[in-house]
């Protein structure tokens, strides 16, 4: 399969040649990640290859995909503070956080993932030689896992989900997909409707390890720890209503920006999903805007901007209620639990196709609302819960989750 499957891309190198030189020269992507698509060995990927203990490289694609990687990275150092971690990413922004990671000391090496091209992977797989790899989420490269496989390098699917897209992916691929989830030695899934999936879709019982999701994993500090320290930073009394609106696509800032205007009492932040959209966003918010990069205090009347990468976490313990984005419109949504997790009641769309399992638990639990459409009546609901009631509702619900992280990273580092 790895020679037929090499066969039938070979004609499409060219296309991915000049995919990336647009990208690159038309885009304005970083030159380090053109590099990096490419093969290009720095001397610190020399360095991370010779350096002893176990060496793991861990690719997350994008901001979602690092965040995420972060509490398995923290748990590896902590059962094994000589491990060495390599962390790509595909994306500028998620190599953003991954660069931050790196200059904090939690991870070795932060580079660009390469393209799945055989001469690419070995150049990169000959300087890091890493001993095992783990893809987080959803993403699985066949030519990787099938060189890792010819190295013996073990591979992981870290905090796994299979969204119905994926499945419908892989039941086309057909061969493909056989060839591999063979090259995957565990797949350590974030549940049981994931873990069900993997194994309709062929994956070996043996293979699949229900771990919990590190998604859910507590944050470092509590929600009302955050909620005040925002609240200070951006001048803000405690007794004002704010409502946040996080990973937001094209048509759903405007709803919430004339749900605003109708509605002054009432702070509305708005933090897009995309950065490149930052600017159209800032538009759109008009003369009253307050953004994150430039201004210190958020005064009253003004729209908030959150035109920043990697704090909308901890940035929706700042609100009294949440709406997650990419769901009021066809995109198949985006995390609804962590505006949860910082103890802050959280609203949605229909849309939310690849997060069916965290809506089923938001609506089990009553920890938010699905809704059609933006109304004053259902945010007044949501307002009118008592705080410390909310959060033990949380901390019961995701009991079952804790620990995820720690169980992901004691298999990594099984021998």
């Amino acid at each position: 399969m790895f020679l037929l499957w090499n066969f039938a891309l070979a004609p499409l190198t060219p296309l991915l040649a000049i995919y990336t030189l647009h990208r690159r020269f038309i885009k304005g992507k970083s030159a380090a990640s053109f590099a990096g698509q490419w093969g290009q060995i720095s001397p610190q990927m020399r360095e991370f290859g010779q350096c002893n203990g176990p060496r793991i490289w861990i690719h997350a694609v994008s901001v979602a995909q690092t965040m995420a990687a972060k509490p398995i990275i923290a748990a590896l150092k902590s059962q094994n503070p000589n491990c060495k971690i390599a962390l790509s990413s595909t994306t500028d922004t998620g190599h953003e956080i991954a660069q931050n990671l790196q200059k904090s000391g939690a991870v070795d090496l932060a580079f660009y993932f390469p393209l799945d091209l055989p001469p690419v992977l070995n150049r990169v797989l000959d300087a890091l030689r890493p001993d095992k790899i783990g893809f987080v989420e959803t993403e699985l490269w066949p030519n990787l896992l099938h060189l890792a496989r010819q190295r013996q390098i073990a591979t992981f699917l870290l905090n796994g989900r299979i969204s119905d897209n994926m499945a419908k992916k892989a039941r086309k691929l057909g061969p493909i997909w056989r060839w591999m989830r063979g090259n995957v030695s565990l797949f350590l899934m974030r549940g049981t409707r994931d873990a069900k999936r993997a194994w309709s879709l062929g994956v070996r019982q043996d293979k699949i390890i229900e771990c919990g999701d590190v998604k859910l994993e507590a944050p470092p500090i509590s929600g009302r720890e955050l909620r005040q320290k925002w609240r200070q930073k951006l001048g803000i009394s405690d007794d004002e209503t704010v409502l946040i609106c996080g990973s937001t696509h094209a048509g759903e800032e405007t709803l919430w920006l004339d749900f605003a205007r109708q509605n002054p009492d009432l702070r509305l932040a708005i933090a897009p999903r995309h950065p490149e959209r930052f600017a159209e966003v800032a538009a759109q918010i008009g003369d009253k805007i307050c953004r994150r990069s430039t201004e210190k205090t958020w005064k009253n009347g003004e729209i908030f901007l959150l035109d920043s990468v990697g704090e909308l976490g901890e940035f929706y313990a700042l609100g009294d209620v949440a709406f997650v984005g990419g769901s009021l419109i066809e995109r198949g949504g985006h995390n609804v639990l962590e505006p949860i997790l910082v103890g802050v009641p959280t609203l949605f769309g229909p849309h939310i196709a690849n997060f069916r399992a965290a809506v089923e638990l938001v609506k089990r639990e009553n920890l938010g609302q699905e809704i059609e459409k933006i109304t004053r009546e259902t945010l007044e609901k949501w307002l009118l819960l008592d705080k410390d009631e909310f959060a033990a509702c949380v901390e019961k619900s995701l009991a079952p989750h804790r620990g995820a992280a720690a169980k992901m990273a004691a298999y990594l580092l099984a021998e």
